[in-house]
Order: C-alpha cells, then sequence, then structure tokens
C-alpha cells in the first residue's frame, strides 16, 4: 500500500462529486492509499472523508487500461469493469443481505465506481491454507449460506439486472449475449475429446446437450451468479461475510456457484480438494437457503438432477478450456497444476453422476477420458486436500 494524493487528485475530485450528491452533504476525500499492486487491470483506492462524516472511508476502484473507451466492447478489460460494477450495484440493492459491499455510484466517463470499506479482513484463503479445519469449516459454511441467499434474493430479478446493465453500458450488455449455442459447444468438446481418443455415442451426445441447456436454460435455478467465487473473493469480516469482484457475473444456473467446492473451485488458483462430508454439508446449508426463494430445490430429486448438471458443465468447461494445454505439457497455476485439476474434477463428477444416479452418458465418457489421462500421466500426483484438512483424522479418506 502506497500514498500519492497528488496523482489521485482528478481521481478524488469526481468522486468527491458524486458522493456528495449520494449523501446530500460535502464530502472531501484525503489520505488517500493504493491497494492494488502496480500493473493489475484495477487501481484501488481508498480514502477517507476529511469531513468527519458518515461512512468514515471509501474504497474507490477504477479500471486501467492504455486507452479508455467505456464503449469498446470487444476489450476484455472493459467488459470486466462493468460486469463487476453492474453486479456490485445490483446486488447492493438485494434483500436478503448484504451481500457484498455497499455501492455507492459509478463514472461511466472515468471509468470508476465506489464501494463501502470494509475495513480490516481476511479472505476465504487464510482459513483454507494458513489455519485448521474447524476454522475452515465455518467459514466455508458461512459462504455457502451467503452463495444460496444472494441466489434466492435475485431469483426473478432478471428483468431488473438487464434494465440496470443496459442503462449502464448498453454495448457491453450487447456482446454479453453473444455465446455459442448448444451445437457448438458439443463439437468444442468433441474436438478436445478426440485428442484422447473418445468418442460420445448418440446417447451420451444427448447427455451432453442436456448440461449445456441447463447451462444455458435454467429455469426454477435461474438467478444472479458470481461466476468466480474464489477463496479470495470471498472476505470475512468477524462473523460477517461479504462477497466482491463480480466480473464474470451474470444470470444464470445457481448451482453453477453452488457446487464450486465439490468441483474444487474451478475457476481459482487456489484449488485443492474438499473432505467429501463437507462438502455435502456445504450443499446442505446452501440448499436451506436457496429453498426460500426457489421452492423447487425443496425436491430432492430436482435439486439433485441440478447439482448433477452443474457438475457436468464445470467438468465441459474445464475440458474444453485445459485440455488441449494439458496434453502438450502440465503446468502450475497457483497451488496445483492444470493435470491435477483436470483428474480431480473428472473424477468428482464420475462420483456425483454416481452417487445421484444422473447423466449416465456423460458419466461414460468421463470414465473413459480418466482412464486414458491415467495412462498419459502416471506422475501426476492427486489433487491434493487443502492444507486445513490434511492433518485432521476423520479427513483423512474420501475427499471431492
Amino acid at each position: 500500500m502506497h500514498r500519492d494524493e497528488e496523482a489521485f487528485a482528478p481521481l478524488l475530485a469526481a468522486a468527491e462529486r458524486l458522493l456528495s450528491k449520494e449523501f446530500g452533504r460535502e464530502v472531501r476525500l484525503g489520505d488517500a492509499a493504493r491497494l492494488s499492486e502496480d500493473g493489475r487491470r484495477n487501481l484501488l483506492v481508498r480514502s477517507s472523508d476529511l469531513c468527519g462524516g458518515l461512512p468514515a472511508s471509501f474504497i474507490i476502484k477504477q479500471v486501467v487500461v492504455d486507452t479508455y473507451n467505456p464503449d469498446d466492447a470487444a476489450s476484455w478489460d472493459i467488459r470486466r469493469f462493468f460486469s463487476d460494477w453492474v453486479g456490485a450495484q445490483f446486488l447492493s440493492a438485494m434483500t436478503g443481505g448484504p451481500h457484498s459491499p455497499r455501492f455507492y455510484g459509478g463514472d461511466h466517463s472515468l471509468g470508476f465506481f465506489i464501494l463501502e470499506d470494509l475495513g480490516p479482513h481476511r479472505s476465504l484463503v487464510e482459513p483454507l491454507l494458513h489455519e485448521d479445519a474447524a476454522s475452515a469449516e465455518r467459514a466455508l459454511l458461512r459462504f455457502s449460506a451467503r452463495l444460496g441467499a444472494f441466489h434466492a434474493a435475485t431469483i426473478g430479478h432478471s428483468a431488473e439486472f438487464e434494465g440496470l446493465f443496459t442503462a449502464i453500458s448498453p454495448k457491453v450488455w450487447a456482446s454479453a449475449q453473444d455465446v455459442p449455442n448448444v451445437d457448438e459447444r458439443v463439437k468444442q468438446l468433441q474436438a478436445c475429446l478426440d485428442r484422447v481418443g473418445v468418442r460420445a455415442n448418440t446417447d451420451e451426445i444427448r447427455d451432453l446437450e442436456a448440461v449445456v441447456d441447463a447451462r444455458e436454460n435454467p429455469r426454477p435455478f435461474l438467478s444472479y451468479i458470481h461466476g468466480d467465487p474464489c477463496p479470495d473473493n470471498v472476505f470475512l469480516i468477524d462473523d460477517k461475510l461479504r462477497l466482491i469482484d463480480f466480473e464474470f457475473g451474470c444470470f444464470g444456473h445457481s448451482l453453477m456457484d453452488g457446487t464450486y467446492g465439490r468441483m474444487a473451485f474451478p475457476t481459482c488458483w487456489c484449488a485443492n480438494r474438499l473432505p467429501h462430508r463437507l462438502v455435502s454439508k456445504m450443499e446442505t446449508v446452501y440448499r436451506t437457503e436457496l429453498v426460500k426463494g426457489c421452492s423447487h430445490a425443496q425436491e430432492d430429486r430436482v435439486f439433485e438432477k441440478a447439482i448433477v448438471e452443474a457438475c457436468g458443465f464445470w467438468l465441459f468447461s474445464a475440458l474444453s478450456r485445459h485440455l488441449d494445454g494439458a496434453l502438450e505439457a502440465d503446468r502450475t497455476w497457483g497451488i496445483a497444476t492444470i493435470r491435477q485439476r483436470l483428474l480431480a474434477r473428472l473424477e468428482a463428477f464420475i462420483g456425483v453422476a454416481e452417487e445421484f444416479n444422473q447423466l449416465p452418458g456423460l458419466r461414460g465418457i468421463a470414465g473413459r477420458v480418466l482412464q486414458e489421462l491415467g495412462k498419459l500421466w502416471p506422475e501426476t500426483d492427486p489433487l491434493p486436500l487443502y492444507p486445513a484438512f490434511r492433518d485432521a483424522p476423520c479427513d483423512q479418506g474420501k475427499a471431492t
């Protein structure tokens, strides 16, 4: 963290105007400190209100690009920035929370928005990597409850989200709707499977199509999802928990977030396994919150099918994105290798499909791929448990 009042002066002046209008009083910002590292795609600045009002301090988040053009929907950084902005503003207004830091406003022309300063905190990374099993379990169950609560709160509000997004950045919203259809996605996966000599028969292709369709048309499970609920996007403040960074947030299948732990945190550098009994507890806690907004989740068969379909899509996504590169060479990302992740997610999907007796065709594909990769990668160690659980005697058995 370092201070540079002069460099931040234009940003602070614009933020002062926005906050003064928001609170109906003068806000004068100072004591600015940069929180983000140099070279990051976003600038994070903490600044205090020198007028002594409440809140006493704020977090300003500004996108960092060579040339800022808010209408450049082809820019991945611009798209992620506006998704983050809209997600933060949308969730800040939802009931059942707070789910995230409070949103105070944004400036489209300068590319920044302002959030609540959560103060001293730690992320979910700390209990998983540096604390004991009891601490990690408590944090994970709170995390699961928060996911379920914000999914329940946002079901039925997709039109409001779309209206907010189109008002803030219509071009980015339009570009986000351009996604591959079912046939294109299935072809992408089959091209990957061809590399290991696995072909899908008609019944298995139907399962692939069902998984993609469930992801694109989640019906009763349509809610706002985080999309990247990685442990470092989860802040723990005493007994409270908040989610941050909604760059991949959108309306989609709620169980894509709800199965994140079961599928070994699939978008995250911080990916290890969790004990199976804890995964089951997390999904029970998650489901208890979700049913408050989604009555269909009370039906065991419906909920179990949704779990397996979401896990199937996470597997689908992992293979499509990483299998080609992993066949060429392994590489370490964060605390595990790509090959370890792929093998673990194949095993996790096979396990959940067997547990709930769903998608036998896709389970067959996963089994054959796992067998072939086992022959190709005999030296690859299993994805380990998170450090918090490695020394707990009751957790030395089955992991997911």
